[in-house]
C-alpha cells in the first residue's frame, strides 16, 4: 500500500535530496508539473491519463520534451521505489529524441499552399470542430479515466481501446484545424474554368455517360459533391469547357470532356 502524500510535499522532498549540480535543471521542471497537476492533490491521483495530457500540452506549446520529461520520469521512478505510488508510472513518460534530420537547421520557410473552400464547407468544418472539442474529446477522456481505474495496465483492453479512440478524435481535430488554417473561402466562383463552388457537367468518353459534379473543398459532404483533392476533382480544376482530362480511378483510366460549367446554387 502506497504512503499517502501530496504532490507538492513529494516533489519538495525529492528536490531537497537532489544533487546540487542537477537541482537547478530538475527543480523548475518538477515545480512546473506540481503547479499544473495541483500541489495539494494526492500523489496517488497521478495516472497515465494525466501524464498523457501533460505531455500533449508540452508538445502543443513547443517545449522540448527531452529537457522537461527526464526529471519527471526520474521523480516517478523514485516515488514508486519509496511506495508513494502503487503503479509504475515512469514508463508512461515518453521521451522522443529529435532525429538527426530534425536537429538540422531549417532552410528557407516553406510556402504553405492555400486550400480553396466554399463558405458552407468552411462553416461545416467549424461546426464539426466545435462538436469534437466540446463533446467527443471530453467524453473520450472520461472513458480513458474510467478504464484507467483498472490498475493492471498491461492487460487493460478497455483502456487501450479508449486511448485509441481518443487518439483518433485528436487526429481529426488536428486535421480540421490544419485545413481551416489554410482555407481560402471562395464566395463567388467564375464559370470560365472549373474551380471550387462550380457545378461541372462532364461526359465520360469511354462509357458515353454524363455526370454532374459540384466541386467543393475538403471536408464538405453531400450528394453530387466531390472534393477538389479527389482524383476526379483534382483533374477537373482549372479546365475549361471542351477540355478533355484523363482521370485514374480504381477501374482504370477514364477520359472526361467538360461539357458545362455553372455556379453552384
Amino acid at each position: 500500500m502506497a504512503i499517502d502524500q501530496t504532490v507538492g510535499d513529494a516533489i519538495r522532498n525529492y528536490i531537497s535530496a537532489m544533487k546540487p549540480e542537477v537541482r537547478p535543471i530538475g527543480a523548475p521542471v518538477l515545480q512546473g508539473f506540481s503547479r499544473w497537476f495541483g500541489a495539494e492533490r494526492s500523489i496517488k491521483e497521478i495516472d497515465p491519463v494525466q501524464l498523457e495530457r501533460y505531455q500533449e500540452q508540452m508538445a502543443n506549446s513547443g517545449q522540448d520534451p527531452a529537457n522537461k520529461l527526464e526529471p519527471l520520469r526520474h521523480f516517478l521512478s523514485d516515488a514508486r521505489a519509496k511506495k508513494l505510488i502503487d503503479v509504475a508510472l515512469a514508463s508512461h513518460v515518453k521521451i522522443r529524441r529529435k532525429t538527426a534530420l530534425e536537429r538540422q537547421p531549417l532552410g528557407k520557410p516553406v510556402e504553405i499552399e492555400a486550400i480553396d473552400m466554399t463558405r458552407s464547407g468552411f462553416e461545416q468544418l467549424r461546426t464539426e470542430l466545435t462538436r469534437l472539442e466540446a463533446d467527443d474529446l471530453p467524453a473520450a477522456i472520461i472513458e480513458m479515466s474510467k478504464a484507467a481505474a483498472d490498475k493492471d495496465f498491461r492487460e487493460n483492453a478497455p483502456y487501450d481501446a479508449a486511448k485509441q479512440h481518443r487518439a483518433e478524435i485528436q487526429r481529426k481535430i488536428d486535421e480540421i484545424k490544419e485545413t481551416l488554417s489554410r482555407a481560402a473561402v471562395v464566395d463567388e466562383a467564375g464559370v470560365d474554368r472549373a474551380t471550387v463552388g462550380n457545378i461541372v457537367v462532364v461526359r465520360d468518353l469511354d462509357e458515353d455517360e454524363e455526370f454532374t459534379y459540384t466541386l467543393v473543398g475538403p471536408g464538405e459532404r453531400g450528394a453530387g459533391k466531390i472534393s477538389v483533392q479527389s482524383p476526379v476533382g483534382k483533374a477537373l480544376v482549372d479546365h475549361a469547357v471542351g477540355d478533355v482530362v484523363a482521370v485514374t480511378v480504381p477501374a482504370g483510366i477514364h477520359h472526361y470532356r467538360v461539357e458545362r460549367i455553372e455556379r453552384s446554387k
